[in-house]
């Protein structure tokens, strides 16, 4: 009896080894197991505890990579045992060879491609939600939630494990958070909590999901909401004192502190963190936790702390092979040095980050591109396919129409005849249907496109406001202060020249940040954002009137932020081209239409021979069309203009 209650709870342990490969305790196992592992005669039952024991000596790759051969060796004539040892072998290499484990998971695939058990369905979610993971390490966000939606979900949900399903739920958010849609990323976190909640008394993934979601609370600024996670997760950390969940619970904590500028405390976390990370993902966490320190240090005002950590991290080649972590160590070199007064290594790290920072982004809109080409000639090639499984249906039902023909002339005549024209009327149908499903899919793609472009050129013009305005706004007032002061002591008029200079760039550089993303649209609405609109650029001799009717103050944030680009645009034509001294905006919304139209009194111009060529004509189209609205230009020369537009504006 005792023995069998050993296996029992060894099984118990092998779930989360297996699934969430998360265990809250290790110590402790590996004598239990290797005991009754000695006197186990069940294959199976063998290959399960060497996997088992594999998880016990991570850190020791001989015998992990031992056990790992040895699980195999007994499982090799149970196929999903033999899938779930290539699992674990993917899982081994994780951090150690990415190409090895990709392998390793698109074999697990492979090998239970024919298995519709629950077992089998769950083992092929976990290989892909692993596998996904590693698109997301080597910067593919767009194909890690690809795999988590269209395979990992899918299989997930075909297992009947809800806490497996919570967990890609958690995948899903993150990819969002990674991509800054915090609002998307709250959406799934909630999910996923609300499944392993309920799901599970194993609480490594709900810890899992309650760190990151905490995390993505904080950068919603949503603080209190963020410190009742943290009270939640220190009472399910509490039986397990060990655990590297704990390096979650102090990210979470630092990341709170740091936000109410507690810098010190703050400190505190993030080294706690650091002392509790360990096991497969231990580096990462480590990573990641000293990338935050540094953003405390400089806030903080420890510049050489900051700069002496980011200088050993830059030199570390796993954690400068991602992207984002570049960018964030060359931007806190740059603030570091400038803090330091080392303006000119100030200036090299501060390029190095804006040449990167550059650099992602085409390469990102690249990737797009090609990911859509991609999608495109798959279709193509389904199509392709589908015509020629067609034809060939055809060509075997017109031979077997022959042999009917030699053993029942007359029937047989009749009978091919009305197979024609039946075979005619259904190809012809199925024809004007194909093209009209080409048509919406067109239709739909062209759409989809143009919501990609506006969504990325106004999430850009948010980075850049809030990059001009926090970042480089702040090192231009970090550098006014200096100067004043030195200014103040010497006395020097020059000195002061450069100061009020320097304010007028600091003005110029806010009001490009505010043009960019006003703060006025995010905070009063479309209404007041259109007014300021209107009095920031009045000048001397031209005249700017605003007149509102009816404009509902709860319009969708996208739909506002879209009207106020076209009227942003077409203003900017008026002031630049029209050479009036009077120009009126005008809005109103009518339930789900919405007016805007904009006059001038200036010299006017012919629609037909300008054609609305250039790249601001091209904008205002492209976000009148994305309404689904349209446009009407009056103009002639000498005789000012006025241009009325109509857009659809129900979600």
């Amino acid at each position: 009896m005792t023995r069998f209650l050993l296996i029992f709870c060894v099984f118990i342990c092998l779930a989360p080894l297996c699934h969430a490969q998360l265990p809250l305790l290790k110590k402790g196992y590996a004598d239990s197991v290797t005991q009754v592992l000695q006197k186990e005669t069940n294959d199976s039952i063998k290959a399960k505890l060497n996997f088992i024991l594999l998880y016990c000596n991570l850190d020791d790759s001989a015998k992990a990579d031992h056990h790992l051969m040895e699980g195999r060796r007994y499982g090799q004539k149970y196929p999903l045992m033999l899938a779930q040892s290539y699992a674990h072998e993917g899982y081994l290499y994780f951090n150690k060879d990415i190409s090895r484990s990709e392998v390793a998971y698109l074999k697990v695939d492979s090998i239970l491609q024919k298995d519709t058990s629950k077992n089998g369905y769950l083992v092929r979610s976990n290989a892909w939600q692993n596998y996904a993971v590693l698109q997301q390490v080597k910067d593919d966000d767009a194909t890690f939630v690809d795999i988590v939606l269209n395979k990992a979900i899918p299989l997930a949900k075909l297992s009947g494990d809800s806490v497996l399903l919570g967990s890609e739920y958690t995948n899903v958010a993150l990819a969002f958070t990674n991509t800054e849609q915090y609002d998307k990323a709250e959406e799934y976190f909630n999910d996923a909590i609300a499944i392993l909640k309920s799901a599970s008394k194993e609480h490594s993934r709900l810890l899992i999901a309650y760190y990151r979601a905490g995390e993505n609370k904080i950068n919603l600024g949503k603080y209190e909401e963020a410190k009742i996670i943290l009270d939640t997760m220190a009472v399910l950390l509490a039986p397990y004192p060990e655990t590297e969940l704990y390096a979650g619970y102090y990210l979470v904590e630092g990341l709170y502190h740091h936000k109410m500028k507690q810098y010190d405390s703050a400190l505190i976390s993030y080294d706690k963190g650091i002392t509790s990370a360990a096991g497969v993902n231990g580096k990462y966490r480590i990573d990641e936790l000293e990338l935050l320190k540094t953003e405390t240090l400089i806030e903080q005002k420890s510049f050489a702390k900051a700069k002496e950590l980011l200088s050993r991290l830059s030199k570390d080649e796993s954690l400068m092979e991602t992207n984002l972590n570049r960018l964030k160590i060359y931007g806190g070199l740059a603030a570091s040095n400038a803090g330091l007064n080392n303006f000119q290594q100030a200036h090299i790290w501060l390029k190095k980050h804006s040449e990167l920072n550059d650099s992602l982004h085409q390469t990102r809109l690249k990737k797009d591109i090609n990911a859509l080409e991609v999608r495109y000639k798959n279709a193509e090639s389904q199509k392709e396919i589908m015509a020629l499984k067609a034809k060939n249906e055809q060509a075997a039902l017109s031979s077997k129409n022959a042999w009917l023909l030699t053993t029942l002339l007359a029937t047989a005549c009749i009978f091919l005849l009305v197979v024609i024209i039946f075979a005619l009327l259904y190809y012809r149908s199925q024809k004007k249907l194909a093209a009209r499903k080409l048509q919406e899919i067109e239709q739909q793609k062209q759409l989809d496109v143009a919501k990609a472009m506006l969504d990325g050129e106004e999430s850009e013009r948010r980075r850049l406001a809030r990059d001009l305005h926090d970042g480089l706004g702040g090192m231009l007032a970090g550098v006014k202060m200096n100067l004043s002061g030195t200014a103040n002591t010497t006395q020097d008029e020059k000195l002061f020249q450069i100061i009020h200079q320097l304010d007028n760039s600091v003005s110029e550089l806010r009001r490009i940040a505010r043009n960019m993303m006003p703060e006025s649209l995010l905070n009063f609405g479309l209404e007041t954002a259109l007014k300021d609109m209107c009095e920031l650029n009045f000048a001397p001799g031209l005249a700017i009137r605003f007149q509102s009717l009816g404009v509902q103050p709860d319009l969708p944030e996208k739909t506002q932020i879209i009207i106020y680009r076209i009227a942003q645009e077409l203003l900017a034509n008026a002031i630049k081209h029209s050479g009036a001294n009077e120009i009126m905006l005008q809005c109103s919304q009518n339930e789900n239409i919405f007016y805007l139209a904009i006059e001038d009194n200036g010299k006017g111009f012919d629609p037909k021979a300008a054609g609305g060529k250039g790249l601001g004509w091209d904008n205002i189209r492209n976000r009148i069309e994305f309404l689904k609205g349209k446009i009407e230009v009056d103009s002639v020369p000498g005789e000012g203009t006025t241009i009325n537009i109509e857009l659809n504006v129900s979600e």
